[in-house]
C-alpha cells in the first residue's frame, strides 16, 4: 500500500500539515479511540462507559461523538496547544487506560485519526496507529485495509469472501450500482462517509456527546467572618448566578451544596434539599438562611461556594395540558415549601410521612418514609375500605373479660363488626382475627379483636380519634 502522496506511518506523525493556501481553514482531524471490549458489555453498561470516557476526552475537544464501541473527537484546533497528536493521544491515552483498569476491563485499545469521522473509525478498527491529515490522501490509505473493518453482516461476509473481496480498494473497482444492488445503500454509504464524498452527520450510529449540565461559582469575603450574616450578600450573588443558569438551560434543582470555607480546616457543608425541584432565587434564599441559623461554626469563614449537580427539566406545572384546577397544584407548592422549612430548621432527615401498603394485617399496612427521599412520588396504594385506627398500638394489649365481653376502664360494646381478617400465612406470622369497633361509656372509640384460634383472647389494637 505505497503512495507518493499518502502519509502513512506505524505511529502518530510528528505534527500536522501545514495550511493551505489561500486562506482556507484547515481541515477537521478527527482522533478516534476503538474499544473491542466493550462489545461484551450490557448496553446500558456500555453507554455508561462511553460518557465517563467521553468526559475524559472534553478536555481536548469540544465536538465528541459516540459510537457503539468507539469515540471519536475533533482535534485539528488543539494540535498547537498540546503540542502535536503524539502529545495529545499520549495524555489522553494514559486517562483511558486509569479508567479501564478502574472498571477490570482490559485496558488495551486502538487509535487513529483522519479528515473524516468514518475513515478513523475504519483506521483504528484496522489496528489504528496511524493518521492521515489530508482528505485526498484518504484513497491511497484506506485501499489497503480489510473489508472487515466495515463490519458486514454474516450473509454480505459470505458474499465478500465468495466474489473474491478482501481490502476496500477491491471495492472501488467495483460498478457502485452493482454494489448497491448486492449489499445495500448502507453498506456502500460508508465508504463514500469515509472518502468525505457523503457528511458523516448521515450515519445513524453516530450520537453527539452533551455533558451533564453542571453548576459551581464561588465567592470570597472580603474578610474573614464568624457573623454568618455577613454570608448572606455573598449568597444572594452566587443563587443569582444560579437562577440565571437554571433559567438559560430551562432547567430546575432539587439539592444545592453549599460549603463554608475556611483558612485552617476544612469546609463546612450546608446542603438544601427540596421536595419540589425548584429555580426560585427567594426561596432558595429563605431556605439557606434558615439552615444558617441553626448552625454553630468553629471557625472564621473566608469563602462561600455552591455547587449543584442534580438538575430535571422545568415544567410549569400552570401549563400542563391536562390539568383543570390550578389551585391544587398552589396547595402542593405550599405543602411542599413548608417541609422544606421544617426540614432546613430541624435538619435532614427528620421530616417523615406515612403511606398505606397493600396487606391486610393491620401491622403491615402503613409504613413510614423520608420526605428528602420522594416518597411522594411512590404510586399511591389504595386503603382498606372499612374504617381504621389513626392510633394502632406497637403491640396489641390484651384485655380482661367478664361474662364474654371486653373490658376496658370497664364494659365495651360492640356496636360494629366483625371485620375477619386471615393472612400472613407465607410469611410464618399468621394471622386470624375478628376486629370490632368498640364503644366506652364515655364514648371513645376503639379497635379491638378476638383471636380465632387458641385461647381466643380479646384484644385492645387502636384508637379512633
Amino acid at each position: 500500500m505505497a503512495s507518493s502522496q499518502a502519509r502513512l506511518s506505524p505511529a502518530f506523525a510528528p505534527r500536522p500539515a501545514p495550511p493551505r493556501r489561500g486562506g482556507k481553514q484547515p481541515e477537521s482531524l478527527w482522533y478516534a479511540l476503538h474499544l473491542p471490549q466493550l462489545q461484551a458489555l450490557t448496553e446500558s453498561r456500555r453507554r455508561q462507559c462511553l460518557l465517563a470516557l467521553a468526559g475524559l476526552m472534553e478536555s481536548y475537544s469540544s465536538d465528541i461523538n459516540l459510537h457503539e464501541t468507539a469515540l471519536v473527537c475533533e482535534v485539528r484546533s488543539a494540535l498547537r496547544y498540546f503540542g502535536g497528536i503524539d502529545a495529545i493521544h499520549e495524555k489522553l491515552g494514559a486517562a483511558i487506560k486509569r479508567q479501564l483498569r478502574e472498571w477490570e476491563l482490559p485496558k488495551e485499545f486502538s487509535h487513529a485519526a483522519a479528515p473524516t469521522i468514518s475513515a478513523s473509525l475504519l483506521l483504528a478498527r484496522a489496528g489504528g496507529g496511524k493518521a492521515v491529515y489530508r482528505r485526498a490522501n484518504l484513497h491511497a490509505v484506506l485501499q489497503g485495509l480489510p473489508v472487515t473493518v466495515l463490519r458486514p453482516d454474516r450473509e454480505q461476509g459470505r458474499r465478500l469472501h465468495n466474489m473474491g473481496i478482501r481490502y476496500l480498494g477491491d471495492l472501488w473497482r467495483l460498478p457502485v450500482g452493482g454494489l448497491v444492488t448486492r449489499f445495500g445503500s448502507a453498506f456502500v454509504d460508508q465508504l463514500d462517509r469515509a472518502l468525505g464524498k457523503t457528511p458523516d452527520k448521515t450515519s445513524k450510529t453516530m450520537r453527539k456527546y452533551v455533558a451533564p449540565p453542571s453548576f459551581q461559582g464561588e465567592f470570597e469575603l472580603p474578610a474573614e467572618s464568624l457573623d454568618l450574616d455577613r454570608l448572606l450578600p455573598a449568597a444572594a450573588v452566587l443563587l443569582k448566578r444560579l437562577c440565571e443558569f437554571l433559567v438559560q438551560r430551562d432547567l430546575v434543582t432539587s439539592r444545592l451544596e453549599f460549603s463554608l470555607l475556611h483558612e485552617r480546616q476544612e469546609a463546612t457543608a450546608v446542603r438544601i434539599e427540596l421536595r419540589r425541584p425548584g429555580r426560585c432565587r427567594e426561596h432558595f434564599m429563605m431556605l439557606l438562611q434558615t439552615r444558617l441559623g441553626e448552625l454553630e461554626l468553629t471557625a472564621p469563614v473566608a469563602a462561600l461556594r455552591l455547587m449543584v449537580s442534580r438538575f430535571d427539566a422545568y415544567l410549569d406545572r400552570d401549563l400542563q395540558l391536562f390539568r383543570n384546577d390550578k389551585a391544587t397544584g398552589a396547595d402542593e407548592a405550599g405543602l411542599d415549601h413548608l417541609l422544606e422549612q421544617l426540614q432546613a430548621r430541624l435538619g435532614e432527615r427528620r421530616i417523615r410521612g406515612i403511606e398505606a401498603v397493600a396487606d391486610h394485617r393491620p401491622e403491615y399496612a402503613s409504613r413510614d418514609f423520608d420526605h428528602a427521599e420522594g416518597g411522594k412520588a411512590r404510586p399511591d396504594t389504595p386503603v382498606a375500605g372499612p374504617p381504621r385506627p389513626l392510633w394502632l398500638l406497637k403491640e396489641p394489649r390484651r384485655l380482661a373479660c367478664r361474662d364474654g365481653q371486653p373490658l376496658y376502664h370497664g364494659p365495651v360494646s360492640l356496636p360494629s363488626g366483625p371485620e375477619r381478617i386471615e393472612s400472613g400465612w407465607w410469611s410464618g406470622d399468621d394471622v386470624r382475627r375478628d376486629y370490632y369497633i368498640g364503644e366506652e361509656e364515655n364514648g371513645c372509640r376503639l379497635w379491638i379483636y378476638r383471636e380465632r384460634d387458641g385461647g381466643r383472647r380479646w384484644y385492645l389494637h387502636g384508637y379512633f380519634a
